[in-house]
């Protein structure tokens, strides 16, 4: 599977813009995840995010840390309430990012969690954990469990799931928006590849061209003959041919690509890289409202032919939103990899998004190609506007 792992602090651009993303969308989003805690009868729940996995912490608050973890609490009735590994200085900032008016900090969440659940009365409720990506450090879950003994605790890992799948119209104009930053970072790093540069030297420079389009964060992975992520102690210079896979996230949301840079007239790499596209192509084909998710990974074997082990590797293609790699996934090993919970959903529906990739070796060469795409009535449509 193609991810790295996620950066010790979060760098980029930290906005909230409500005319994008307004506050009503979060109270729509509120109402749906309320209706299904009462329909499992629960009391509230406990929803935990760090700056790997954010994506159901940031889908009720719009609240992403920038480095840890922080819980929310969401009782079935009444008030959110934010409880953050933060420095009680940062309270303000972290108010800016968010609707949630209750913010707190805290430098141990699991026993200072018990604290504001007893607080608000939950001591002896029937809560849910939502923990997606499998991050709460477990000394501090055991804390929380431990010092409310009364409370009947259940797995609901994958209860947001179902409601993030399908992105909404605010949502899908968020991602469109992201894709238009990659697309200028793709177009822009055209510039930086050329003969003679040192590796890092170039992935600097598209790193900071990714920040000054306003990136909140950005995935680098690159190579002439392998993808591998920015190495400061990397100094050979590369040749004909470079290959990156790319994913910015702005506003929350991800947008991803896959490039190959073929800087020689090598019929053979030139012709390489147009069936990279093709593949993708006709993946892209399958993603219709009502299609089998695994249509997509039939299609890529038999057009890949002998190529298809080496990129079923890298992995041929994922859920994206305010996750770079979500459900739905090709298969367990995938989820299994960035710590899914499931595979989610085996058949497309309107307004899912999905990010495809193929990377395969041609004359010992890497060969990427991959953009990222709207499931829309009409078929896939690209996020990026290639």
């Amino acid at each position: 599977m193609i991810f790295g792992k996620h950066s010790v602090l979060k760098r980029g651009c930290s906005t909230w813009d409500p005319q994008q993303v307004p506050q009503a969308e979060f109270q729509t989003r509120l109402e749906l995840v309320r209706k299904e805690i009462a329909r499992r009868d629960l009391d509230a729940l406990v929803i935990y995010g760090d700056n790997y996995s954010f994506g159901d912490l940031c889908y009720l608050t719009n609240y992403f840390p920038k480095v840890r973890g922080g819980i929310a609490v969401v009782p079935r009735d009444g008030a959110i309430s934010l409880l953050l590994n933060i420095g009680s200085r940062d309270v303000l900032f972290a108010k800016t990012l968010t609707w949630v008016e209750d913010v707190r900090a805290s430098n141990q969440v699991g026993g200072d969690g018990a604290k504001l659940l007893k607080e608000r009365g939950l001591d002896k409720g029937k809560i849910g954990l939502v923990d997606s990506g499998q991050g709460f450090p477990l000394p501090q879950l055991e804390e929380m469990k431990g010092a409310l003994p009364q409370v009947s605790w259940q797995d609901c890992h994958s209860m947001l799931l179902p409601l993030r799948s399908v992105k909404t119209a605010r949502e899908l104009a968020a991602m469109r928006e992201a894709g238009r930053v990659l697309k200028e970072v793709c177009d822009g790093a055209q510039a930086f590849i050329k003969r003679g540069r040192k590796e890092y030297e170039i992935v600097a420079d598209i790193d900071r061209l990714a920040r000054d389009k306003g990136s909140e964060d950005i995935r680098i992975l690159a190579g002439e003959k392998r993808l591998n992520p920015p190495s400061f102690k990397q100094s050979a210079s590369f040749g004909n041919h470079w290959a990156v896979y790319l994913a910015a996230q702005h506003e929350r949301y991800w947008a991803e690509a896959g490039r190959s840079f073929v800087l020689s007239n090598d019929a053979k790499l030139q012709a390489a890289y147009q069936k990279a596209q093709e593949i993708v192509a006709q993946m892209a084909a399958q993603l219709k409202p009502g299609a089998a998710v695994a249509a997509i990974d039939e299609t890529a074997r038999r057009a890949l032919g002998e190529f298809y082990a080496t990129a079923s590797i890298y992995g041929l293609a994922n859920g994206i939103g305010l996750n770079p790699w979500e459900a739905p996934f090709l298969n367990e090993d995938d989820a299994r990899q960035v710590g899914a919970p499931s595979t989610g959903a085996t058949v497309l529906n309107e307004g899912m998004t999905l990010a495809l990739r193929v990377a395969f070796e041609s004359e010992g060469k890497m060969i990427l190609f991959g953009d990222s795409y709207e499931v829309a009535g009409s078929g896939a449509r690209s996020l990026i506007g290639n």
